[in-house]
């Protein structure tokens, strides 16, 4: 079918796929953690809406960020080895994010649990939402310091994509957190998706300012003996590196897949919560939409340097 073929030729193509699971992982998670944020800080403002809306809102956080967690496992060569990446805390941005997202799951269930069953810990709900904004944030900034700890990919290397993240996942997790606010504070979630807005256009202009900056030549060392070329392979198949970082974007889906994450990212749901569209959930899936293209721009726009080594004269 046309339609069908459309979709091949937009999420697929020539080399082109990034792992949906992680795309789901910093997606799905990224919305949970800032739907998280947005209660606990209404929890601590007293602001919170009525109990049945806090223990849904704060379940849709931990299923949210469940999915992303266990999606990202998919990704794993050896999943069952996973516990062991929490060990390595001290050197290792992975395993702090591991050790982060386990730890924020304490005040995600406490909330719930508290809340629902009206227990006698009602006097640590507060001192349990700070725990919350905490450990939500750190885990987000874990999560960025992933990708841009490496230098070996420009496009990660930067300021932009810590800050994008904590951008992204309040803005997307505040459009959720409208369904349960009753559209209390719609108008600070509209500025942080302008916000937001400014800070992914920022990225771009940033990542195409600085694409081809690196040569082949100054991977070699040899800068001033004119052109380089690989004599042959070293080796008959692609690397892991080749294949998770070696996409041929093509530029006309480039374009189209950025104004998809544009549009239904962060534009379209400010207009929609601007003129007050009742069906808050359908803005959220929209939104969710978005910011599934921008978290498969963000993978298939990440090139690893080592492809000055291979098919590429620059990066």
């Amino acid at each position: 079918m046309p339609w069908s073929n459309g979709l091949n030729w937009i999420f697929r193509g020539k080399a082109m796929h990034p792992a949906l699971s992680v795309i789901i992982f910093t997606t799905f998670s990224g919305m949970g953690y800032g739907l998280f944020i947005w209660l606990c800080g209404n929890i601590l403002n007293e602001t919170a809406p009525d109990n049945m809306s806090i223990v849904v809102s704060s379940a849709l956080s931990i299923i949210l960020v469940g999915t992303g967690l266990l999606s990202s496992t998919l990704h794993l060569g050896h999943p069952e080895r996973a516990w062991r990446a929490f060990s390595q805390w001290r050197s290792s941005w992975l395993s702090r994010e591991g050790v982060m997202s386990i730890l924020t799951f304490i005040p995600m269930f406490f909330i719930c649990w508290q809340t629902y069953f009206e227990l006698e810990f009602g006097n640590l709900i507060k001192p349990v939402a700070i725990a919350g904004i905490v450990g939500s944030i750190g885990t987000i900034f874990t999560t960025s310091m992933i990708y841009a700890s490496l230098r070996s990919i420009p496009a990660w290397h930067n300021v932009w994509v810590v800050i994008g993240y904590q951008t992204y996942a309040l803005s997307s997790g505040g459009v959720a957190y409208i369904m349960f606010s009753n559209w209390q504070q719609y108008l600070y979630v509209i500025l942080l998706l302008i916000i937001s807005l400014i800070v992914k256009i920022m990225t771009w202009i940033s990542i195409d300012k600085n694409r081809g900056k690196y040569k082949r030549e100054d991977a070699l060392g040899l800068p001033d003996f004119g052109k380089a070329k690989p004599f042959e392979p070293a080796h008959s198949q692609k690397n892991y590196l080749q294949r998770e970082m070696g996409y041929d974007l093509d530029p006309m889906r480039r374009t189209l897949m950025r104004w998809i994450a544009l549009g239904f990212g962060f534009i379209i749901p400010a207009l929609l919560l601007f003129i007050g569209f009742p069906l808050v959930p359908v803005i959220m899936l929209i939104c969710l939409i978005g910011m599934l293209a921008e978290r498969w721009l963000f993978f298939a726009e990440a090139e690893h340097v080592v492809r000055l080594y291979y098919d590429r004269e620059s990066v």
